[in-house]
Formats: structure tokens, C-alpha cells, sequence
């Protein structure tokens, strides 16, 4: 299904889009695909082209961040934060609260579900809340506290 040329259909900005819908669980990733006239082995190679891409600029690069990566990496996060829009995020409280029994128990899955709480929202809740605790001294130390 990958026709010709559909290497070149992608910029850093739809590779990394792509790639930041294809990683949201909740979305149907055969219908991604395609969208952009892609199977799995379509996206493999589209995949293996920017990674080889990505990979090069780094190597050529030694003195700092190469301005390609640094335009996947601000792609994907406006992708990301464009999927959080209208998802709700647990509370830094029983964020806490479910790193707290992961690490008791050692099950993740068996903690979160004696929580009441999906991996997804697990996941969108590291995201929201370790980017926020980064800046937020007051938040980080209500976090440690919880635990």
C-alpha cells in the first residue's frame, strides 16, 4: 500500500504527528494509517526513512541539538497536547497515590485496577503532572508528601 514516493509526502511536522497519533491508544491506528494512504509496511518505511533521518542529523551534529530534531520534538509535543484537549487528567493526588502502590506492589496493572485507574490515565497523568512538577516546587513537594 506504500506507493511510490510517499517517503517525500512527509515532513518532520506530518512524521512526527503521525507518529504521536499512532502512540494514543485510543485512537484507531489502521484508520491513521490509511488516511495517509499507508498499511503497517507503508509505515515502516516511512518510519525507517526518519528515524535514518533523525539519526543522521544527530551524527552530523555533535555541537548540540540539530534543528531537525529540535523541529520533531516541538511537532510531536503540539501533537500530543492536541490530544489531551477535553481529556480529563487524574488528580496529582491519586497520581501519587497509584506510583505509591505500583511501587509497593510491583504489579502495575493490579494497582492501577485496585485504584480504579486505566494505564492511559496513568500515562496522560505522568505527562500533565511530571512536566508541571518540573516548574512547580510547591507541586512537587505536595506529590512527595502524598507518597
Amino acid at each position: 500500500m506504500s506507493a511510490p514516493g510517499v517517503h517525500d509526502a512527509f515532513d518532520v511536522a506530518a512524521y512526527a504527528t503521525l507518529t504521536a497519533n499512532l502512540a494514543d491508544p485510543t485512537r484507531d491506528r489502521a484508520a491513521d494509517l490509511r488516511a495517509h494512504g499507508l498499511d503497517e509496511d507503508g509505515w515502516a518505511e516511512v518510519d525507517g526513512t526518519w528515524q535514518a533521518r533523525l539519526s543522521r542529523a544527530m551524527d552530523d551534529d555533535a555541537d548540540g541539538v540539530p534543528p531537525l530534531v529540535v523541529a520533531y520534538a516541538a511537532a510531536f509535543d503540539r501533537a500530543r497536547d492536541a490530544q489531551r484537549v477535553g481529556r480529563a487528567v487524574i488528580s496529582i493526588e491519586l497520581f501519587a497515590d497509584a506510583v505509591r502502590e505500583i511501587q509497593r506492589r510491583g504489579d502495575p496493572l493490579a494497582a492501577l485496577a485496585q485504584l480504579g485507574i486505566t494505564l492511559e490515565e496513568l500515562v496522560r497523568a505522568n505527562e500533565h503532572w511530571t512536566r508541571r512538577m518540573l516548574e512547580d516546587d510547591a507541586l512537587l513537594e505536595r506529590y512527595r508528601s502524598r507518597l
